[in-house]
């Protein structure tokens, strides 16, 4: 199992890849998941995300799981070589995982050995849970989670942008909202230009600046 856990900047995913030449890049197909962007919008970030992948070299495959089935997911998986799963709202992405079967694909891909790659949101849902995530941006209008349970494949419970340097999240959200989970098992603040990286179950704390 091999992951990358980000913030926001995606400056550790060639290392991660490893894949230092730009021919590297170009032969590297990546499932590029962004249902968690669906509630917002054309928000200015979420073409920026993209393009960040793409100014890297990397060739990206567009998917949107709540278009299709898990069994589509299953066989977009097979032909890439990575899986990257965008910001936005994590509840939305969870609602639309569980509702597809898409959580259970995912989960059986990256035990396997597919690296996965996940900025915000896509970070979080790694986690135990997702109520950060609620903290931080508040319910998706019209989706209801039974339980706001991630998929676990980090012990870890992941607060994003822990900096307060993005906008959306000053610094006296982030206080607020850890605050809120001081005394949480495996709460991990992790600032903007950091990521977590998972190599079969060992966790470490990374460098991920905005540019490589």
């Amino acid at each position: 199992m091999k992951m990358l856990l980000l913030s926001r900047f995606i400056g550790a995913i060639p290392r991660f890849l490893n894949t230092p030449s730009l021919d590297a890049r170009a032969a590297t197909r990546i499932a590029y998941i962004d249902d968690a962007s669906v509630p917002l919008g054309s928000a200015p970030f979420i073409e920026r995300e993209r393009l960040q992948l793409q100014e890297l070299g990397y060739s990206l495959v567009p998917v949107r799981i709540g278009q299709g089935t898990a069994a589509d997911l299953a066989a977009v998986l097979d032909t890439v070589n990575a899986i990257y799963v965008s910001g936005g709202m994590a509840d939305y992405l969870m609602a639309t995982l569980r509702r597809v079967g898409a959580d259970t694909v995912l989960i059986e891909r990256i035990r396997a050995g597919l690296p996965y790659m996940g900025a915000s949101a896509g970070a979080m849902i790694m986690g135990k849970n997702i109520e950060p995530a609620i903290a931080l941006d508040g319910h998706t209008e019209g989706v209801s989670l039974d339980n706001f349970n991630g998929l676990s494949l980090v012990d870890a419970v992941i607060l994003p942008h822990a900096d307060g340097l993005l906008p959306p999240y000053p610094p006296e959200t982030i206080t607020a909202v850890a605050h809120q989970f001081e005394g949480t098992p495996g709460l991990t603040m992790l600032a903007d230009a950091e990521a977590l990286l998972v190599v079969d179950g060992n966790i470490r704390c990374v460098e991920s600046s905005e540019n490589e």
